[in-house]
């Protein structure tokens, strides 16, 4: 594998467009790809100065993926069956968003974190379908007040992907599992640089058993790796801003206005050479509880810290280490 297990610190010229955010989720992932062509960089700065004035603070927005089985082949309505009734934030990517600095900080929010005090894990929050609940719980464990959400599920996840083209991106090994879409196997083949349609891309996004050791930390670090691709790719194509942001409008439900991305997105244009994302990880090394569940132990400290490095704008990926994928 040419590329490292997880893409940090990652400054990017931003030639004929902008891409803010990024994609997620996942019985798995997903986030925003917010972006505007060079052409019309200017005009969208000019229309947005006065919100850009108001909007200078970093904010927060947490991109999360839900397990719902509802609108796919593998949803049975029995309430015995995992995620049937229920669903899970599966991923959580706290996104800070800094418009003086034009920095974008991308940090995992592991879905099996266990709240001091409480018997379940933070991915439970959304069992009863309100992603504000789930910024509470990431409130709670992060002690950062998160200005917006944005969330998508297994179906949403692939219309996104395969409208957008598919992503590139390294497959650590061969990976095969089912399609929520069709109720079918499908299989990813090893290698670097791989194109993914919208179900492989999914397939890759919620593997974890295959992996022995660091199961859920690994898929999360294909989940992060995904988010980049597919800010890449939508930097590929500045033709295709407005389809982009259409995609993403159509296939994410927030709480975001679109025309504050947009607005953010036309600074950051101007600002292009200035860009920098980092990505990073909050603690994941786990173990069985008294009931049985395998649980990640809140640790405030770690938290704490991780959150006053990413308050200040710099980069967190050293502050968790992160596990190594298995050779195939």
């Amino acid at each position: 594998m040419s590329n490292s297990p997880d893409i940090v610190a990652r400054s990017r010229k931003m030639a004929a467009l902008a891409v803010l955010c990024v994609a997620v989720f996942a019985a798995a992932f997903i986030g925003i790809a917010c972006l505007l062509s060079s052409d019309n960089a200017q005009s969208g700065h000019e229309a947005a100065n006065a919100q850009l004035e108001i909007v200078s603070d970093p904010l927060y927005v947490l991109l999360i993926g839900s397990d719902s089985r509802k609108g796919t082949a593998l949803y049975t309505g029995k309430a015995n069956e995992h995620a049937q009734l229920d669903q899970h934030s599966d991923i959580m990517t706290l996104m800070r968003i800094d418009p003086e600095t034009y920095t974008v900080t991308l940090v995992t929010v592991p879905r099996d974190t266990q709240l001091a005090g409480t018997s379940g894990k933070i991915n439970d929050s959304l069992a009863g379908g309100d992603p504000n609940e789930v910024v509470k719980a990431v409130e709670t464990l992060t002690g950062t007040s998160i200005d917006y959400y944005m969330m998508t599920t297994f179906t949403s996840f692939e219309s996104l992907v395969d409208d957008l083209g598919g992503t590139v991106v390294d497959v650590p090994l061969k990976i095969t599992t089912d399609d929520p879409s069709t109720g079918r196997d499908v299989t990813v083949k090893p290698g670097e640089s791989q194109l993914l349609n919208g179900s492989q891309t999914l397939v890759l996004a919620r593997a974890r058993k295959e992996y022995v050791d660091d199961q859920d930390a690994l898929r999360q670090v294909n989940v992060r790796n995904i988010e980049v691709a597919i800010i890449e790719k939508v930097m590929s194509d500045p033709n295709g801003a407005d389809e982009a942001l259409a995609y993403l409008e159509e296939h994410t439900s927030t709480n975001m206005d679109f025309g504050l991305a947009a607005s953010l997105v036309a600074e950051f244009i101007l600002h292009k050479s200035e860009v920098t994302i980092y990505t990073g990880t909050g603690p994941h090394k786990g173990s069985v509880n008294d009931d049985g569940l395998w649980v990640v132990p809140e640790d405030k400290e770690a938290w704490a810290l991780i959150m006053e490095t990413v308050d200040a704008g710099e980069d967190p990926s050293g502050i968790v280490p992160l596990p190594s994928f298995p050779v195939s």
